[in-house]
């Protein structure tokens, strides 16, 4: 008679596992480099995009599709004369740089101008700027100079952010971007913000000085206070 099979002696056919080589490993790890570069990169937008509506900001708005920035072929440099403009405010007046400069356009009786860029939206650090700039007006002001702000914000919600965190100069819309792009203002994060950028435009109206910091808004006072104090 035959004798039936143990369950533990009984075998299969099974093929032998076997491990990938190490070189595998190498690769499918060199793979995911990227990858894990690029959520990083999107987290990173996702917290700036956000933040305004995260902490709470009343006027975190979606701007008009018509804001989106054209290509930046110049830049404005120092020694250049400021491309010219004409913005309304958030009173409704039209601020251009001839308003600035003395009868009959006498030099000497011109006032510099200190234009800043910023992206707008009421987002903390264009507020930590703006608020910068507030808190040295007047020590702007007794340097004879005056104090614009240009951003994409409308009209409507310049009024409402200006009254809220009490700023006392000008704030322009520049909606669609025309001057923004004509100042050559460049996009930061791989195009997803409006640069940060600030002028010190002089008597002359040439630019005296140009500084562009995404990170470090309350930098863009302390650049613009000492360019005055050199004209």
């Amino acid at each position: 008679p035959t004798c039936p099979s143990h369950p533990s002696l009984t075998t299969t056919n099974q093929p032998p596992q076997t491990k990938p080589p190490m070189e595998y490993h190498r690769l499918t790890s060199r793979s995911r480099s990227p990858a894990v570069a690029i959520v990083a990169v999107l987290a990173v937008v996702v917290c700036v995009v956000t933040a305004p509506a995260l902490l709470g900001s009343s006027f975190a708005r979606t701007r008009p599709m018509s804001a989106v920035s054209r290509s930046v072929s110049t830049r404005a440099q120092v020694g250049d004369i400021a491309p010219a403009f004409s913005l309304p405010s958030e009173s409704g007046k039209k601020y251009s740089l001839a308003n600035f400069k003395g009868p009959l356009g006498i030099e000497a009786l011109s006032k510099p101008v200190v234009v800043f860029f910023y992206g707008g939206q009421g987002s903390p650090s264009c507020t930590k700027e703006a608020e910068a700039f507030a808190e040295a007006y007047p020590e702007i002001k007794a340097m004879g100079a005056e104090v614009l702000g240009i951003s994409r914000d409308s009209q409507e919600f310049s009024q409402e952010w200006k009254a809220e965190k009490g700023l006392p100069f000008p704030l322009l819309s520049d909606e669609d971007g025309a001057v923004r792009e004509g100042f050559g203002i460049q996009k930061d994060l791989f195009g997803l913000l409006d640069g940060r950028e600030t002028y010190v435009i002089g008597k002359d109206g040439k630019i005296a000085m140009k500084f562009n910091d995404q990170f470090a808004p309350e930098k863009h006072v302390d650049k613009a206070i000492a360019a005055l104090a050199d004209l």
